[in-house]
């Protein structure tokens, strides 16, 4: 087994996503920590021997990762000096240099995504990898070397650790169940690196432009100008930002045992959650009242963002196939996460969290996640700004975490709805015990239609078994194309055997109604929501 260490010494982490400045980069991608090597070796000497090492951790699989939970830190801007020029005392954004008044620095406004960490230490395993002494000591000496991953504020300490110091990892490589995607190394990796760098070209003409500075006469300067120029033009070579195309998914580690031991329903049992948090609204919090506002605003935003994906991707997103008629088939479908079902719950939202068809490839998954990565931010009207942000941490709120949601792996028999289910037909029965009947086979109709058994016992009620859930009634109702509106109801849910959801049904099981969660779910009295 080989296990590296990462110690940041600062307490935080300074390193953004590809692409976002401002967002944060959490946990660290292994392909991240690679590029920090990789740079140390460069700025070294490049030593064969660790080159040799490098290419032999770039062509193993990706690692597992121990990494602590981390608190997103407020987002500054920044107003960083750039080249030198001639130099305007007037101009604000103009820095001058204190011992050279005559020059000044032009002042950039940048971003950085930080995170304040809870544990300083960083686990990458390859539970696998047998490498020999003599690989072990060039990557321990390289590993001595680095003092930053991401921003040069992001200082560390790093080593090769022991398996008992590594500890078991809360992130490990699976594509099928991944909740976030992160970069990583492969054959090839290194060698575009070193283009990218391009260490020996900016050699070269840092020791052509010190010959025609410290030429003795104006002759072999007018010469070495000369060639200079003709070996290198009017710029000097140019470095390129570091690009790793290669991602993987990674989830939480789950017992394999368990996995696939009861039932469950055509969408995914790992719920990608987010937490909501007001950012400029006029209330504190949103509650599952506002559901519906909550994911026709989502639902729009990820479509807009979702153009440059697969043409399916796209249908999975929108719900919508090219010729604009419904997807047929299971598409992505919100999952409002509410503090219900204990004591003193007022069901207000702690977040609300997607759940993506079970049949969904590992490039469309990986392109789902990039559209909802994409969209952190929801303008809500008069319920005013909110923000999205992806809880990845280890230890979350009881009421965000999945399976307090879908009971998986174990399963369960007795659910109730958390949002009402809406009526795919209308009864015209106007005898009140036909009616319960007809409604309750509609719901049991709804269960089969996901992939469940069909339920033993479906229990039509105008109020939830959960605390904090408001009655049916107190619901807005869902419109059709016509402008008329959709019954909806709560239910319980018996099942003869233990199965695990999400269980999302009825005509709003897209848009956040029609979710039901598991009975007996009791928090923690030290974290009650």
């Amino acid at each position: 087994m080989l296990a590296l260490g990462i110690r940041y010494l600062n307490g935080f982490a300074a390193a953004s996503q590809p692409g976002h400045q401002s967002e944060p980069e959490w946990p660290p991608h292994p392909a991240r920590v690679f590029m920090a090597l990789a740079a140390a070796h460069f700025e070294t000497g490049a030593d064969p021997c660790e080159r040799e090492a490098l290419l032999w951790l770039g062509a193993l699989p990706a690692p597992t990762l121990r990494a602590p939970d981390a608190t997103l830190r407020s987002v500054i801007t920044h107003y960083v000096p750039v080249n030198d020029k001639t130099g305007d005392k007037t101009n604000p954004p103009t820095a001058i240099i204190q011992s050279f008044p005559g020059l000044a620095r032009e002042r950039q406004p940048r971003t950085f995504g930080r995170v304040w960490l809870e544990d300083e230490h960083v686990y990458l395993a390859w539970t696998n990898a047998t490498g020999d002494e003599r690989a072990l000591s060039a990557l321990g000496a390289l590993c001595r070397k680095v003092t930053r991953i991401g921003h040069s504020m992001s200082m560390v300490q790093m080593w090769v650790a022991s398996a008992e110091e590594a500890g078991e990892p809360n992130w490990v490589p699976d594509g099928d169940r991944a909740e976030i995607h992160l970069r990583v190394p492969g054959p090839g990796t290194l060698a575009d690196l070193e283009r990218r760098y391009n260490g020996l070209e900016v050699q070269a003409y840092t020791s052509a432009l010190l010959a025609a500075e410290e030429a003795v006469d104006a002759k072999s300067r007018t010469e070495a100008r000369r060639r200079l120029r003709e070996d290198f033009g009017a710029s000097p070579p140019q470095r390129l930002r570091p690009q790793i195309p290669f991602y993987q998914g990674y989830a939480r580690p789950v017992n394999g045992e368990q996995r696939f031991r009861v039932a469950g329903t055509a969408f995914s049992p790992h719920l990608i959650t987010f937490t909501l948090e007001p950012y400029d609204a006029p209330y504190r919090e949103l509650d599952l009242l506002c559901v519906t506002a909550l994911t026709q605003h989502w639902r729009e935003a990820l479509v807009s963002q979702s153009s440059d994906m697969l043409e399916r991707v796209r249908e999975i997103v929108s719900g919508r196939s090219r010729d604009g008629c419904l997807f047929a088939g299971p598409h992505l479908a919100f999952v409002p996460l509410a503090f219900a079902g204990q004591p003193y719950a007022d069901g207000h939202l702690l977040g609300i969290a997607v759940a993506l068809p079970l049949a969904l490839g590992l490039e469309e998954r990986r392109q789902v996640l990039r559209v909802l990565g994409r969209v952190n931010e929801l303008r809500l009207g008069r319920l005013g700004v909110w923000r999205l942000e992806r809880d990845t941490s280890e230890r979350p709120a009881v009421n965000l975490r999945t399976e307090t949601w879908t009971s998986y792996p174990d399963g369960a028999t007795h659910w109730s709805t958390v949002t009402p289910i809406v009526f795919d037909r209308h009864p015209k029965s106007t005898d009140r015990g036909e009616y319960q009947r007809q409604v309750a086979e509609m719901f049991a109709t709804g269960c089969a239609a996901i992939g469940l058994p069909r339920p033993s016992e479906v229990i039509v009620t105008p109020v939830s078994a959960h605390r904090g859930v408001p009655p049916a009634y107190a619901f807005p109702r869902v419109q059709r194309k016509d402008g008329s509106e959709r019954r909806h109801a709560h239910t319980i849910l018996v099942f003869d055997q233990p199965v695990h959801g999400p269980i999302l049904i009825g005509a709003g099981r897209y848009r956040g109604y029609g979710v039901a969660r598991p009975l007996g779910v009791v928090a923690a009295p030290s974290n009650p929501t």
